[in-house]
């Protein structure tokens, strides 16, 4: 089955699934993705060129809240029903240098959980996972080498190889989650196995982040520009949500169609953010009042996260936001946009 058939199978109304849902953070949410057919068709694409032996890669980035995991985590859930192993590692964001190869970690992790260390390492040449062991302790005494080069290379051919095993079996999505916040071994690894693609059939490696963060001088924008210049590379912007599909997008939350005044409204205040839109839609049809708590403290973040100087430049340009969504004359509130950027 197409990973295209499988989220079709998604968008009745008289699907169960389509009946609301409430997430544990309190916001309602649609269990339906709603907007998304053209970047969904790219990764749907992408997931049959690797199943036809291609090497594929997307680079999907958007603003906070526009829906990256979302999108991924319904795509992957699509790929997983269609026979694909999925692999999925997210960056944290542990002050400036992050934690080192933490997504891999976290996908070597899960896949020492469901087949063991003993399985994991029979994958690979000579039975040795020396150079995983640094990431994971479950797999055995690490690579003490003298040499730090040779001992990186050889966790990165073990990850390669790891890789390139499991996609003999079946195809492959490793999806790596919010690279803004990926530390430099990260990267590098990333790059080395993108680059390396063409050498292994069946593994499509989707990354997520977060556009509306790549300042001037974010390490990530050289890792992006290097990338695009990969034939097998296709990197894609997830907008925001236009009036009709923010109107859709209430209808599924709801299970009816809004008023119309209600609807103008909601996309007024969030601007066709889904996680705005979400958040603040009331189960009972009605909007918030004010700027929850969570999207204010999202809109602090974001402003925090800018240079120094470009705070600095925000704070002398403000001037009370024109948007409903935030409650006027807040000290302590940037005056912003919902999407978080200064102005």
């Amino acid at each position: 089955m197409s990973t295209a058939a499988f989220t079709g199978e998604l968008s009745g109304m008289s699907d169960p699934r389509g009946m609301l849902t409430v997430e544990m953070s309190g916001r309602a949410a649609s269990p339906v993705l709603v907007g998304r057919e053209e970047q969904m068709a790219v990764l749907d694409a992408a997931f049959c060129r690797v199943r036809q032996g291609g090497p594929s890669a997307v680079l999907l980035g958007g603003e906070a809240g526009v829906g990256k995991s979302r999108l991924v985590g319904d795509f992957g859930a699509a790929a997983g029903a269609a026979g694909a192993r999925v692999l999925t590692g997210g960056c944290l964001e542990l002050g400036t240098d992050g934690l080192p190869f933490a997504p891999f970690t976290a996908v070597l992790r899960e896949l020492v959980h469901e087949m063991g260390a003993d399985a994991l390492a029979a994958m690979l040449p000579g039975r040795t996972t020396r150079g995983l062991a640094r990431l994971l302790p479950e797999l055995g005494e690490p690579d003490v080498s003298s040499d730090p080069g040779e001992a990186r290379a050889r966790l990165f051919e073990e990850v390669l190889g790891a890789l390139e095993h499991l996609a003999q079996l079946s195809p492959v999505v490793l999806m790596i989650e919010d690279a803004h916040w990926a530390d430099r071994s990260s990267r590098d690894l990333l790059t080395f196995l993108i680059g390396n693609q063409r050498a292994i059939s069946g593994l499509l490696i989707v990354v997520t982040f977060r556009s509306d963060e790549l300042h001037r001088t974010h390490p990530l924008r050289p890792l992006l520009a290097s990338l695009d210049r990969i034939g097998w590379v296709e990197r894609v912007e997830l907008p925001r949500l236009s009036r009709h599909d923010t109107g859709e997008l209430a209808v599924r939350i709801l299970g009816r169609r809004p008023a119309s005044e209600l609807a103008d409204e909601l996309f007024h205040r969030s601007e066709g953010n889904p996680l705005f839109v979400e958040t603040l839609l009331c189960c009972d049809g009605e909007l918030s009042p004010g700027l929850p708590e969570s999207l204010r403290d999202l809109l602090l973040d974001s402003v925090r996260r800018l240079p120094e100087d470009t705070q600095e430049a925000a704070t002398r340009q403000a001037k009370p936001c024109a948007n409903p969504l935030l409650p006027p004359y807040q000290d302590d509130a940037p005056r912003c946009n919902p999407t978080g950027r200064a102005g």
